[in-house]
């Protein structure tokens, strides 16, 4: 009996020694996967800052005052607004209006409203 006992303490170490060792490893290793996993994410951090900085370095040089109306000048001709250019909403053709097609509609509109626009500035010319 002794002996049989003492194979069965023996036989319960091993199995617990290599349960042991087992899951020491396992950990071990979800550890080292763990580590490499944030090791990637600072990485992936590290990279984001500097990207924020570079395009943050960007917008103020792009933003530059200066340069913005360097560009304006070069680029922007703006010529005074004719009358004839302005419309009322009034002009602009709606879905519920029937007949004509909206284009046509619109078209009589805007030329009627340019043809007031033209007399109300001469009548203004001729007031000067």
């Amino acid at each position: 009996m002794l002996n049989a006992n003492r194979i069965t303490q023996i036989a319960l170490s091993l199995v617990l020694i290599v349960f042991t060792v087992t899951a020491s490893n396992y950990m071990k290793n979800s550890v080292y996967r763990l580590d490499d996993e944030l090791k990637e994410i600072n990485q992936t951090i590290q990279t984001d800052i500097e990207t924020i900085h570079i395009l943050n370095a960007e917008w103020s040089k792009l933003n530059n005052p200066a340069r913005l109306r360097a560009l304006v000048a070069d680029h922007i001709a703006l010529n005074p607004i004719k009358a004839e250019q302005i419309i009322n909403y009034s002009a602009l053709p709606f879905n519920h209006e029937t007949g004509e097609s909206r284009k046509e509609i619109a078209r009589k509109k805007i030329a009627t409203y340019a043809k007031n626009n033209r007399e109300m500035k001469k009548l203004a010319n001729a007031g000067r």
